[in-house]
Parts: C-alpha cells; sequence; structure tokens
C-alpha cells in the first residue's frame, strides 16, 4: 500500500514541530498530501458549556496555521481544526479525524503542559486503526526507514504494524526483527513460519535475534538495541492494558515507549 494522504497533529506550540517536520519529509518522499489538524484544550471554561471556541483558541489556531502553511510550502496540502476544546470532545474528534488517511504523525508528547488531554496519543493508537507515527522531541529526525528495528511477536498487534511499516521501510538497508521469544518454534509438527524470510520476500535485508533483557524491561531492551544500530525507526505494535483496566488506555509497555523514546516510532494496534 502507498501512502498517499497523511495528518498531523499541530497545536500551535513548539513541541509540536518535531512531528511536523517528519510528517513533511514523508508527504515529500511519497507525494502524499498533507493534512494539518489544529487540536488543542480549551483554557475557558464557558467557552467549552458555549461548545464555541474561545478567541484564544482561534488566536492560537491562525497561528498555527501560519506556520504549517510556511513550512509546508509547494506541498498538496489542506487546513483542519477542532473546535472543540475539552479533553474528551477533542480526543473522540482527533480520533474520528484519523479515521480517513493513510498515516497520522504524532509528536512526542513530553513537557506538553496542558495543551492536549495526556491520553490523546494511547487514543490514538488503540482506536485510530491507522499507524501513527511518533516523533521524538529531541533529534527533529526527518529520513526514516533505513536502519529498522521491529519489535516482534506473533500477534495481531505485532504483524499489523509490521505490515503497516512495509511502505516507510521499502528500500532498507537494515531490518533487524527484535523478539524476546524465539523467532521459530520448536515443534516440528508446526507450519514452518519464519517472519524474517517474510520480510526477505519483500525485498528486504531482514535478520532475527532474539533480545536479552537480563537487567533491563522488554521496552528497554528494544529502546537499547535500536540505539545499539543507530537505527532511525522503531516499529511496534501497540498494546492495551489489561482487562480491568479503563477502556482506552495503552498497555505499559506502549506508555514506556511513548515516554522514553529516542527516535520515531511507528505504532499499531
Amino acid at each position: 500500500m502507498s501512502i498517499k494522504d497523511i495528518l498531523v497533529h499541530v497545536d500551535g506550540d513548539v513541541t509540536t514541530s518535531a512531528g511536523l517536520a517528519l510528517a513533511i519529509a514523508q508527504a515529500r518522499r511519497f507525494g502524499a498530501r498533507l493534512t494539518g489538524l489544529f487540536a488543542r484544550n480549551e483554557v475557558h471554561g464557558p467557552a467549552v458549556v458555549a461548545h464555541r471556541p474561545s478567541d484564544t483558541l482561534i488566536s492560537a489556531a491562525k497561528a498555527a496555521k501560519e506556520v504549517f502553511d510556511k513550512a509546508a510550502a509547494g506541498l498538496d496540502t489542506r487546513w483542519w481544526q477542532v473546535q472543540h476544546g475539552s479533553p474528551d470532545e477533542l480526543i473522540a474528534e482527533v480520533v474520528f479525524c484519523s479515521h480517513y488517511v493513510d498515516l497520522v504523525v504524532m509528536s512526542q508528547a513530553t513537557h506538553r503542559g496542558d495543551h492536549v488531554p495526556p491520553t490523546l496519543m494511547e487514543h490514538l493508537i488503540l482506536e485510530s486503526g491507522r499507524p501513527v507515527l511518533v516523533a521524538p522531541q529531541e533529534d527533529g529526525v526527518t529520513t526514516i526507514g533505513e536502519r529498522v528495528v521491529v519489535g516482534w511477536r506473533s500477534a495481531k498487534q505485532s504483524a499489523r504494524a509490521l505490515h503497516d511499516a512495509l511502505p516507510l521501510i521499502d528500500g532498507a538497508k537494515e531490518v533487524l526483527v527484535a523478539s524476546v521469544r524465539p523467532l521459530l518454534r520448536k515443534d516440528e509438527s508446526a507450519p514452518a513460519v519464519d517472519i524474517v524470510d517474510h520480510l526477505r520476500r519483500h525485498g528486504l535485508p531482514a535478520n532475527g535475534e532474539r533480545v536479552h533483557t537480563e537487567g533491563l524491561g522488554i521496552m528497554d531492551s528494544l529502546l537499547s538495541r535500536a540505539y545499539d544500530l543507530n537505527a532511525d525507526l522503531l516499529v511496534i505494535g501497540g498494546h492495551e492494558g489489561k482487562i480491568l483496566s479503563f477502556r482506552g488506555k495503552a498497555g505499559a509497555g506502549t506508555r514506556h515507549i511513548l515516554a522514553h523514546m529516542n527516535l520515531p516510532v511507528l505504532f499499531s494496534s
């Protein structure tokens, strides 16, 4: 599948610039349309009650659009705004908008204050049905897909993330499939499944290894391995929390990656 429609979240704050830069680079790479989506918490209570944007929110949206238009000059673009700033409505509308594109790009939500609901990213990963590419705040990376680490286990989320990532990793120089479990089944009666072989059928230079987690958690081990390889993309399934947890809340592993990532990460669920 080719990527032809990309959505990037902006809220008028400098912390969304990493996601915007990454989204622009991918729009240019794929010849895709880029949609800027302004969504930000309303800070004025009366405006929330009235379901009308305050002057502050309108001003922030205008400033964000100016930044978007300047940065994305020369691309096929469009602009969407979420008019309601209450957290629940904002999350619902951002998730709704995400259903109509091929790829959603977000900035890592560190030090974002009250600009967006703290669970917005988790809701997008779990409910959008779309791959969500998250840009780290640190480096402003725009080139991805040359050296890739895939966090793998034989589960729906991992399979979805891997195949959603195929357009982004086409032409990769190195792809490492990292698993905390054996990559091949020991049961000789089972079909000889091999995810590395599958990726090689796509023309990718894939290799696999079992990641050892002594002294580290699983997610820290994946991040550490990505650092060792100087990877520019981590691909991972976004997992929901335990059955008794609040609906829409991501699992601890997903939240840990979101908090500690230092390279772009593609999530699918």
